[in-house]
């Protein structure tokens, strides 16, 4: 070979690495808009399926394990079955553990997400990890799944299968007595909530602090949920223990404020597509909320929170109301996924 056809092929080389190989998600050093969106597509289709969870090590679960280590470590207070306080920690003490749970468990997130993103853009093809470990943290068609099955129940007026399968996605803010309290209407607006709550803290709030700070910001922002909700729960069960988890609690709503305010207006845009919808009144509610993805939905729908036990005249309402909510919540996804597209192809157009 000559050194002319040499110097020809390492320019021929050249070229199909600049064209091909730095495409984003190509090589290791992928977009990582691009692998959110590779992530979304794999949750949409797999998202859920407990064959998979059980050998694969789902980043959640492995953060509620240390959850609980450092709460058996840190966490002294007790409360015992009469609603008395036993001797433990004081007020102030809770206060200062559980910060430093947070903070221990914050910064083990953060190495954790900063090492498996080195190894990943810096190996060939290692990429793929970053993109199951983006779908293994995100949690909304197993949501779908579920409240699509409420829905049906409440189609067939079986307040008992509603209750099972809507408590999974309100165990953080409400306890199954709570649950059982509530009849036919109550319990459409307790599904909507849970959609409104599924949407924000299991696909929108994942993507925007992955989109923002990468795999470290998607692990923080996934062990501070996690552990919120593992203090929420335990909360409605012993209430005087609650000063050792409003650090997580405080942290979770500082982390949630604009993915909240992000999704109340891709519900708002979303409520344009679905016939029937009051979108003035889903604004209205808005502002004097400071749940906004909350509200939006519901103000979409315009149901009435302030007498959520009342019956509507037709059982065919509350099916037609989920109906339209799942819709929303649908379209809110498809705009969220096309805004992401939208980003990449400019970025990768100028």
């Amino acid at each position: 070979m000559t050194q002319n056809q040499t110097m020809i092929g390492q320019e021929n080389f050249a070229l199909f690495y600049e064209d091909v190989i730095t495409v984003p998600g190509v090589f290791g050093s992928a977009e990582p808009l691009f692998l959110l969106l590779f992530a979304f597509g794999l949750e949409a289709l797999y998202g859920g399926i407990l064959r998979l969870e059980d050998w694969l090590p789902r980043p959640r679960k492995v953060m509620g394990l240390v959850i609980v280590r450092l709460d058996r470590a840190l966490n002294n207070s007790r409360s015992s079955a009469a609603g008395q306080k036993q001797p433990g920690q004081g007020a102030v003490t809770q206060l200062v553990n559980g910060a430093t749970s947070l903070f221990l468990l914050g910064g083990l997130a953060a190495l954790a997400g900063y090492g498996l993103s080195f190894i990943s853009r810096n190996a060939p093809f290692l990429w793929l990890i970053e993109v199951v470990l983006i779908a293994l943290c995100l949690d909304n068609r197993s949501h779908q799944v579920r409240l699509n099955r409420v829905r049906k129940a409440l189609a067939l007026n079986s307040l008992i299968t509603v209750r099972g399968e809507l408590y999974p996605l309100v165990s953080s803010w409400f306890r199954i007595n709570d649950l059982e309290r509530l009849q036919g209407s109550g319990l459409a607006a307790t599904a909507v909530g849970g959609m409104a709550r599924g949407f924000v803290e299991g696909f929108v709030a994942p993507a925007f602090w992955y989109g923002l700070l990468g795999l470290p910001g998607l692990f923080v922002q996934q062990a501070v949920y996690q552990g919120t909700r593992f203090y929420r729960q335990r909360q409605l069960q012993a209430p005087l223990e609650r000063n050792f988890g409003k650090p997580f609690t405080g942290m979770d709503h500082v982390l949630m404020a604009l993915p909240d305010a992000l999704t109340a207006l891709l519900f708002i845009l979303a409520a344009f597509f679905v016939p029937g919808t009051a979108i003035g009144q889903a604004i209205r509610r808005c502002w004097s909320s400071h749940r906004l993805a909350d509200a939006a939905l519901g103000g979409a729908l315009n149901f009435q929170p302030d007498q959520p036990g009342e019956e509507k005249a037709e059982k065919g309402h509350r099916r037609k109301d989920l109906e339209r909510a799942s819709l929303i919540v649908i379209i809110s996804g498809i705009l969220a996924v096309g805004l992401i597209a939208g980003v990449v192809l400019l970025r990768y157009a100028l």
